[in-house]
């Protein structure tokens, strides 16, 4: 069971906006359209999130495929990804 702290303490975060992560680069989607985020805790938006389409999802393939072909992701060491994601 959660606390009534813990639930008092998410109901005063907020994460704010996000945008997508397209070839190393944070970046919003191709329409400039977000999605609001909503709390289970009270219904109410708390993050706004970048609502990518298809045109987003062939920036990302291209993007992937470059980084795959050109190796510099493809080749590097499962340590250097984790500290490239996280």
């Amino acid at each position: 069971m959660i606390s009534q702290s813990t639930i008092d303490t998410l109901r005063k975060t907020e994460v704010g906006a996000r945008n997508l992560f397209i070839d190393g680069v944070q970046t919003a989607a191709a329409t400039g359209a977000t999605l609001s985020v909503i709390s289970p805790i009270d219904g109410r938006p708390f993050a706004s999130i970048a609502d990518g389409n298809a045109a987003d999802v062939d920036r990302a393939v291209l993007a992937a495929r470059k980084a795959f072909e050109k190796g510099s992701w493809s080749r590097a060491v499962p340590a250097f990804r984790k500290k490239v994601l996280t």
